[in-house]
C-alpha cells in the first residue's frame, strides 16, 4: 500500500467515525440531545437508531427546498462558467451566464444553441442563482403557509446544481453564500483531511443564520447529507491521486 493510498483511508475513516456529522444534524433539530422518540417499529433486526423517529415529525408540514432553484436573494454571489465546467457535460460554454427565473424551462437560450447539445445534455448546465439569502427572504412566507419543517437538497460544496456529488462536507457551497471568493481561499488554506484546519465559511455561517432563523419560526430543519456518497471532485481522491481530471473544452463560438 502506497503512503497516498494510507493517507486517503486513514483520512477518510477519521471522517467519518468522527461526531461531527451527528452534531449537525442535531444542532438543525433544534437539541444537543436526542430528540423525543416514539417507538414505530418492533423488528428488533432493525437498529433502534433507525426503528425509532423523533414524536415532532409525526404531524410536521413539510417544505422541500432545492436550494440553486429557490431564490436568488444575493445576485453578487450567482454562478460564473468557472464554477459548472465541472459539472457534467464538462464543457465551458462560450457566453454561459446565469438563467432567467421567468424563462421557458424547454427553450434553450443562445448560449445552449451554440454548444449544439440536446436540451437534455446542457440543461445540467444551467444555474438560476439560488442561495441561503433567498431562503432567509422568504422564511416569514413559509411560516405563514402553515410550514413547521424544511427539508434541504444538498448543500455542501459541489460543483453540480443538484450537490449530489459533493467536493466535501464540512463546507456549505460558496455560491449559496455571500462571499464566494473568500470562501475559496479559506478552503485553499486548509487541510480538508485535517479538522482542526477548518474554518468558519461566510455560507457556513449563513447557513447556521437560516437555522437560527428558522427555529425562531418554530420550524425544523433537516439537510440531505447524502454522505454516503461523492462526486469525482471529492478532496480524499485528489490525496490519493484518483481525481477523475475532466478537461473542459470551450464550446460555441468564441
Amino acid at each position: 500500500m502506497t503512503t497516498n493510498h494510507l493517507t486517503c483511508r486513514l483520512a477518510l475513516r477519521r471522517f467519518l467515525t468522527r461526531p461531527t456529522l451527528a452534531a449537525i444534524i442535531f444542532v438543525a433539530l433544534g437539541s444537543s440531545s436526542l430528540p423525543a422518540c416514539v417507538q414505530t417499529d418492533t423488528d428488533q433486526r432493525i437498529p433502534e437508531r433507525v426503528r425509532r423517529v423523533p414524536e415532532w415529525a409525526r404531524d410536521a408540514v413539510w417544505y422541500q427546498i432545492f436550494p440553486e432553484r429557490f431564490r436568488n436573494g444575493d445576485p453578487q454571489n450567482d454562478p460564473t462558467v468557472d464554477d459548472v465546467v465541472l459539472s457534467y457535460p464538462f464543457n465551458r460554454p462560450a457566453d454561459w451566464h446565469v438563467s432567467t427565473w421567468t424563462g421557458d424551462w424547454y427553450a434553450l437560450q443562445p448560449w445552449e444553441k451554440a454548444t449544439g447539445k440536446t436540451f437534455y445534455e446542457i440543461v445540467h448546465q444551467r444555474r438560476y442563482g439560488g442561495d441561503l439569502q433567498g431562503v432567509l427572504d422568504k422564511l416569514d412566507y413559509l411560516k405563514d403557509l402553515g410550514v413547521t419543517a424544511l427539508y434541504f437538497n444538498p448543500l455542501f460544496e459541489s460543483p453540480s446544481l443538484h450537490k449530489y456529488d459533493a467536493t466535501m462536507y464540512h463546507h456549505i457551497d460558496n455560491n449559496f453564500g455571500p462571499d464566494p471568493a473568500g470562501d475559496a481561499r479559506m478552503w485553499a488554506s486548509e487541510r480538508p483531511e485535517d479538522p482542526a484546519t477548518w474554518q468558519w465559511t461566510s455560507a457556513d455561517r449563513l447557513f447556521l443564520k437560516v437555522v437560527d432563523e428558522a427555529h425562531q419560526r418554530g420550524m425544523r430543519v433537516i439537510i440531505d447529507g447524502v454522505f454516503n456518497h461523492v462526486g469525482t471532485t471529492f478532496w480524499a481522491f485528489a490525496i490519493c491521486g484518483h481525481t477523475e481530471r475532466h478537461r473542459p473544452t470551450t464550446t460555441g463560438s468564441p
